[in-house]
């Protein structure tokens, strides 16, 4: 049966290309369907907050103005952590990073890497640098998603962050992180021994 189909998939009748391409084009759109499923689930904050490692900074993170504001608006975990964009490079970022993120993420959990709170918390420091580095290195474009320099009325702001922010239009040396760490998540200390 096995050599027939072969025999049948080496002629290059109208039948087999046809049975090709449909099949094909059928297990693409699944494929698809699956993966944007999968990487909008994998998006939700339930997914994020699972694991007992993320008790603490979930805890933080509901203290700060990305979970409760005047506006109403909620930030979630992938709004910070996971780029966005229309592009296909966006696309590719986004599945890489959450490949790296989610990966590192589980593998720490299954072998127990932190098992408590306290244990989290004396690598929060060497965590946190390797956010921050990832945020910088994409020029915080996660924060830029929501906050824009274009959408800024500087007139509505204290002056002391109105001539920072105008500063940084301006000369465009910084990004969003090097000022704003600490703003959702408690920045830990770092240890005596770096």
């Amino acid at each position: 049966m096995f050599k027939n189909l072969l025999d049948w998939l080496k002629t290059p009748s109208q039948k087999a290309v046809g049975l090709i391409l449909v099949v094909g084009f059928l297990a693409g759109f699944v494929f698809f369907i699956c993966f944007h499923f999968g990487m909008t689930l994998t998006n939700s904050m339930d997914i994020c907050v699972s694991c007992h490692e993320m008790e603490g900074v979930y805890q933080e993170y509901k203290e700060s103005k990305h979970y409760t504001n005047r506006m109403g608006v909620r930030a979630t975990c992938s709004d910070c952590h996971v780029p966005h964009g229309k592009t296909f490079g966006d696309w590719i970022s986004k599945f890489l990073i959450k490949l790296e993120i989610g990966s590192k993420d589980i593998y720490h959990h299954l072998i127990g890497t932190y098992p408590d709170k306290a244990t989290f918390d004396k690598k929060r420091w060497d965590l946190s640098q390797n956010v921050i580095a990832s945020m910088k290195s994409r020029d915080s474009k996660e924060c830029r998603f929501c906050h824009n320099y274009d959408a800024m009325n500087l007139e509505e702001q204290d002056k002391s962050g109105a001539k920072k922010h105008k500063k940084v239009m301006e000369n465009k040396d910084k990004t969003c992180v090097d000022c704003h760490t600490g703003f959702v998540h408690k920045m830990p200390e770092e240890p005596e021994s770096k």
